[in-house]
């Protein structure tokens, strides 16, 4: 098992983002880059996968202040050695994905192949719909309704999704659907000769036929892929037939025991490797009770006030359940298994019974740095790395 730590980079401390617009002071996200570059360090110095960041854009509360995540996986990535950097994830539908494919290539061969690539759907239209607007139909949500809203989107990340694959798999490619025309018909290439030599893509009057990317990735590799957060047994078998691994966040244990069904299932009926991922927040600290507390000044702030009017709760929710119906509390979080805290023994057990009823390739620890002290990550990764990982992956040094 891989186990790597998925930031929301949070601006500040809870009360210094109730003082207001934390997400626009300098001293605050100086203080994050330092103090972060501090943990992947650690991390990149014991074993661990990687590193992931969200894409998320004008968040001036300074909850989680992640706008490019792939410039922030070039920032740690080149204060580190071993461990990968990516995106859980890039928000496919608002963005151009010819861009996005060359981006994520460069920093790749930046840091020598240490590059992995995760990709989601988007839900905060206060930013998907402003950069999206572009792309006709990604600012009417109103207008289309939920339901219609969500199938574009679906269509979008599928299209685009389908570009980026073309783009790191091979030299040249073209692509037609109902929103792209890669490249777009009839374009005159006024190089033609010197592309016939030394390239490819052109026809004999001139015309481009294909496009490629350059740099590629890291020697033409493929990283690997992610789809955070996978809650719906649809997503997740999409994700197993096209080689991206799905991330869970889903806590209910009959629930998720059903979605890893039906991965397995389709990753046989696909002829593919069956990979999982999954996600909790994980508080370790000397006793139950400091972890406990902790905790609940943690990341449970920024999942009731942020993420609950969203709908997330839904990732807590029992069968016959909406996300609306949860308690949206510390306790919730905590007795339905979201968020895990204690001392190492504590931690260290409840993970046994986590990994016992839900095996996952890949655990990735749903981390909030601002809200916790830095002493108090420094000595939560240094237990989880030396008294509680170990018992669970030979990959924790």
């Amino acid at each position: 098992m891989e186990v790597g730590s998925f930031y929301l980079p949070v601006i500040g401390s809870r009360e210094e983002i109730e003082k207001g617009m934390a997400g626009k002071r300098t001293d605050l996200y100086q203080q994050m880059l330092k103090e972060v570059s501090e943990q992947v360090q650690y991390m990149d110095e014991h074993g661990y996968y990687g590193m992931g960041t969200t894409e998320h854009h004008f968040h001036i509360e300074g909850e989680e202040v992640s706008t490019n995540p792939v410039l922030l996986n070039l920032y740690f990535g080149m204060q580190t050695k071993n461990m990968k950097f990516g995106q859980l994830g890039n928000v496919l539908p608002a963005h151009n994905p010819v861009r996005l494919a060359e981006d994520i290539a460069m920093v790749d061969q930046m840091l020598g192949g240490r590059v992995f690539a995760g990709f989601a759907r988007g839900y905060q239209p206060r930013w998907v719909a402003t950069l999206g607007q572009q792309i006709d139909g990604m600012a009417s949500e109103t207008e289309l309704g939920p339901e219609a809203y969500d199938a574009f989107k679906n269509e979008l990340y599928y299209d685009h999704f389908d570009i980026i694959m073309k783009a790191w798999g091979n030299d040249t490619f073209s692509h037609k659907s109902k929103h792209w025309e890669i490249p777009p018909a009839n374009t005159y290439w006024a190089t033609e000769d010197l592309t016939r030599k030394y390239g490819q893509g052109v026809d004999e009057n001139g015309i481009l036929t294909e496009i490629g990317i350059a740099p590629p990735t890291y020697n033409k590799r493929m990283p690997d892929l992610f789809q955070p957060f996978s809650v719906s047994e649809g997503s997740i078998v999409w994700a197993q037939e096209n080689d991206v691994t799905p991330v869970t966040i889903i806590t209910n244990t009959a629930v998720a025991q059903s979605h890893i069904r039906a991965a397995k299932e389709a990753a046989d009926k696909a002829n593919k490797p069956y990979r999982m991922g999954m996600t909790r927040e994980v508080i370790v600290a000397d006793t139950d009770e400091e972890a406990y507390e902790i905790a609940k000044n943690g990341g449970s702030y920024i999942w009731c006030n942020f993420f609950g009017p969203f709908g997330f709760n839904a990732a807590v929710a029992n069968p016959g359940e909406g996300p609306f119906d949860v308690p949206n509390n510390f306790e919730t979080m905590l007795e339905r298994g979201l968020v895990i805290c204690g001392s190492p023994d504590t931690v260290k057990r409840k993970l046994e019974k986590l990994f016992t009823d839900l095996p996952c390739d890949y655990f990735w620890l749903f981390t909030y740095n601002g809200l916790i002290s830095q002493k108090n990550m420094m000595r939560h990764y240094e237990l989880l790395t030396e008294q509680v990982l170990p018992h669970f992956t030979d990959r924790i040094k």
